[in-house]
């Protein structure tokens, strides 16, 4: 739950990422991913032999 900032109004919640997270790991199973979260967005990454290449860089998990 966010705390609340003098002066800020009230922020909308944060959905749920399981979901979402659980439709990417069945899409990816058996590979290597990152899921990295920020204020901004997310970005996903795959790991291989090649190194760790950019998925995605969304505002939304839901998106990818």
């Amino acid at each position: 739950m966010p705390i609340p900032v003098p002066g800020s109004g009230p922020r909308d919640p944060v959905a749920d990422p399981e979901p979402a997270l659980l439709r990417l790991a069945a899409r990816y199973a058996g590979q290597t991913l990152t899921v990295r979260f920020t204020r901004t967005g997310c970005t996903v990454h795959r790991h291989d032999d090649d190194g760790v290449r950019l998925l995605a860089e969304v505002p939304d998990l839901r998106l990818t």
